[in-house]
């Protein structure tokens, strides 16, 4: 009788399929984006005071330690939220695989383009592997973070690949990881600097369990399906076909492209009020209230008077107060204006409402978790209404040629500057054709 193989075996043996010589041409760029992203993001978020404070606690040269390396870019990487993620994994996959492959190149310092491009790729498909099988109720209901739960098994993938591990030792990191992952999501309420940290702890531990698995320490065979295993601590509701059938989807095709520094379960509330004050050219002093009706996920978002930024970016309000004033979400008015009592007092105009509509169409698709119904009343007495089901950025609305590029550039103008952040761009969109990569990411670290 044959033995039924472990899901463990099965996604190692997806993994195994992924070859560069074999990677579609959109799969290609799209690793090569997600890449590029990452470092944007990155060098926008060693702008934050919690990324000198996290160097400080690691001893100021975590860049001697590939594990603490990782754990301060992916962790920097976060701390804008304008970092890429993958709404049906429901998490942050760039943040951990990327600032892995960074601190893995720097390490082994001869690693061709195209062999780090692959290993991300490899990361992206087992993240995303694990996250769809968890969640939405890993996420809902357990208050479990995938960035890290999923990032720690896609970091020791993306770092086995690059160490060289054979097919026995990746999977003994990936098991490893997979069993000693954790992270929890009270910071969406409470706030604090956990929210940024698990992005980083998920690409230490990745990295740290590859390094074990070379010296052929390993986790448990089932430790996805296993009675005592990954999905019964996670997943209260898995994805059992999923589970015990993976197959390779690549899936980094799915990854979302931010634009707002918030969470992504904002996002199409932010785009619908967009489209309207762009139609209309509203001002904020038109306006005597928002309402925005969405699911439970959204409804849970609703609060007012953040206190740090972790709590600002997962305010509705809050959020959509400084879209109507500024005409955008990003970094610095998130935090610069945390302590404005007169935006404070304008955020009491938006309500957030559970809406029957949205909830029935969340339940029936739990991908749709943030699709929102937004009703503008002017103090006239006007009303406009508008309604988006998928933020842009997702693959069914992707953005314009050219508009990933544009926020590279806009998030790395005080680091690099424009020249440089152009020359950086141009190796990162030729990665594949570097024999040794190090010296792109060099370039980056020099101005942290």
């Amino acid at each position: 009788m044959v033995q039924e193989k472990s899901c463990l075996e099965k996604i190692n043996e997806v993994l195994e399929e992924i070859q560069w010589e074999s990677v579609p041409l959109d799969v290609r760029t799209k690793a090569k984006e997600c890449l590029a992203d990452f470092v944007g993001v990155m060098l926008k978020g060693s702008e934050n005071s919690l990324s000198a404070a996290l160097r400080k606690a690691l001893g100021e040269e975590p860049e001697h330690n590939p594990e603490d390396l990782a754990l301060w870019l992916g962790s920097t990487g976060r701390m804008p939220d304008t970092d890429d993620g993958h709404r049906f994994a429901m998490a942050h996959p760039g943040v951990v695989i990327n600032s892995t492959a960074i601190a893995m190149a720097l390490h082994l310092q001869h690693v061709k383009g195209a062999d780090l491009l692959e290993a991300i790729i490899k990361g992206y498909e087992m993240y995303c592997y694990e996250g769809r099988v968890i969640n939405p109720g890993a996420y809902l209901k357990r208050g479990i973070d995938a960035t890290s739960v999923c990032g720690g098994a896609a970091a020791a993938v993306v770092a086995g690949s690059l160490w060289g591990l054979d097919k026995q030792q990746l999977a003994r990191a990936i098991s490893l990881a997979a069993s000693l992952a954790g992270g929890l999501n009270q910071s969406a309420i409470d706030g604090s600097a956990q929210k940024y940290l698990v992005a980083g702890w998920g690409a230490k531990l990745g990295i740290a369990c590859a390094r074990m698995a070379r010296e052929n320490l390993g986790g448990p065979l089932h430790v996805f399906e296993g009675k005592l295993g990954y999905c019964n601590a996670f997943a209260p509701e898995p994805n059992e076909e999923l589970l015990y059938h993976p197959r390779l989807n690549w899936d980094i095709r799915n990854v979302y492209i931010k634009r707002y520094a918030c969470v992504r379960r904002i996002h199409a509330t932010l785009d619908a009020i967009s489209d309207i004050m762009g139609k209309t050219g509203l001002t904020p002093d038109r306006i005597k209230s928002v309402k925005v009706y969405g699911s439970q996920f959204l409804y849970n978002a609703g609060g007012y008077e953040p206190k740090d930024g972790a709590q600002a970016q997962t305010s509705v309000p809050y959020t959509v107060t400084l879209l109507l004033h500024f005409g955008r979400v990003e970094d610095r008015e998130v935090h610069a204006h945390l302590q404005d009592a007169g935006l404070a007092a304008y955020s009491h105009r938006i309500e957030v409402i559970k809406d029957p509509e949205i909830i029935a169409l969340a339940e029936k698709d739990k991908s749709l978790w943030g699709a929102a119904k937004v009703r503008i009343e002017t103090v006239d007495g006007t009303i406009y209404n508008g309604k988006q089901i998928i933020p842009y950025g997702d693959p069914e609305l992707p953005f314009q040629e050219g508009i990933v590029e544009q926020k590279f550039l806009g998030m790395v103008e005080n680091t690099l500057g424009k020249e440089k952040g152009e020359a950086i761009w141009a190796r990162l969109m030729g990665l594949e054709q570097e024999d040794s990569c190090e010296s792109v990411f060099q370039n980056v670290l020099k101005v942290l």
